[in-house]
């Protein structure tokens, strides 16, 4: 019979490994039969197996540009700037599955950490202003219209989306502060972002004044 010195107990059947410890046993199997289930391999879930794939596709693209930039010197460390950029995308793509579950919630961490990575590599070349002339407003009236139609097509719960838009109005109405005070060099995106802030604003306060007010009271325990 086999016996596993590890546990001190012996193992029926042909066992290649202890059931307890799953170290290898010794001795001769007494051919009784494996009283134990056959308990298959865990699989990862494609989800697992696609999301390492991903990182490890990642590495080899930095590992090539730095090897490219190292050979070739002459146009500046411009493989730093490559793999900063793959750090942003893993840091908002990070963030993306964290909050998947919730997709109000995670459209509006998505505008404020694109904006924020936005404004980084803004400043990286030099700060011409891109980041607040165009990004910053196009993902507000984006993220505000998607709300919209997410709660619509989902059937979500007033309370369920409520904050987060209004909160994304509000950023919406940032974008008409920078205007006014000169941060903003470019008018339009920023005045289209204003101006669906407005609307949307405006009828959560008309329509969905009440559930606002409850939704606040319940988050700030008043």
């Amino acid at each position: 019979m086999l016996r596993c010195n590890h546990c001190k107990v012996d193992l029926p059947g042909n066992q290649k490994r202890c059931p307890l410890c799953q170290k290898k046993p010794i001795g001769t199997p007494d051919g009784s039969g494996n009283p134990f289930p056959h308990l298959p391999e865990p699989r990862l879930p494609v989800s697992r197996i696609l999301i390492a794939w991903m990182a490890f596709g990642s590495v080899c693209a930095a590992a090539i540009c730095i090897i490219i930039n190292m050979i070739l010197p002459s146009g500046g460390w411009w493989s730093l700037f490559v793999i900063a950029g793959i750090g942003s995308l893993w840091v908002d793509f990070a963030l993306m599955m964290k909050k998947r579950k919730n997709l109000p919630k995670n459209i509006l961490w998505q505008v404020i950490s694109i904006s924020l990575i936005a404004v980084f590599w803004d400043f990286l070349t030099g700060f011409s202003g891109w980041s607040l002339d165009f990004v910053f407003p196009i993902l507000c009236s984006c993220a505000m219209i998607a709300m919209a139609i997410v709660a619509k097509v989902r059937r979500l719960d007033t309370q369920d989306y409520i904050l987060y838009l209004m909160i994304d109005c509000i950023l919406g109405i940032v974008c008409f502060i920078l205007m006014l005070t000169g941060a903003v060099h470019v008018v339009i995106p920023s005045a289209v972002s204003f101006g669906i802030s407005i609307v949307f604003l405006a009828f959560l306060l008309f329509f969905e004044g009440k559930a606002l007010w409850a939704e606040i009271q319940r988050r700030l325990h008043l």
